[in-house]
C-alpha cells in the first residue's frame, strides 16, 4: 500500500469555516458594543448587532448551499 501525502481537502475547508463562523458569532456582542461607543458613530448596538446577525445569516445561507451543490469524494480505502 502506497502511502498518499496528507493534504486539506474540501472536507477539512468546510470544517474550518464552520468554526470561524463561530468565533464570528461569539465575538459579534462586544464588537457591536465597541462599534455604537466610538464618538463618531449614531447608533445603538442593537441596530449594529441586527445588521451583522443578517449579513452572518447570508453568509451560513451561501456556506450551506456550496456544501450542497459541492461534490466530495471519499478516497479513502
Amino acid at each position: 500500500m502506497e502511502k498518499r501525502p496528507a493534504t486539506v481537502g474540501t472536507k477539512e475547508g468546510l470544517g474550518a469555516g464552520i468554526i470561524g463562523l463561530g468565533l464570528l458569532l461569539g465575538f459579534l456582542p462586544s464588537a457591536a458594543q465597541k462599534i455604537a461607543d466610538l464618538d463618531f458613530v449614531q447608533s445603538e448596538p442593537f441596530g449594529i448587532l441586527t445588521g451583522a446577525v443578517f449579513v452572518m445569516a447570508v453568509l451560513t445561507a451561501l456556506a450551506g448551499l456550496a456544501v450542497i451543490l459541492a461534490k466530495f469524494e471519499d478516497a479513502e480505502e
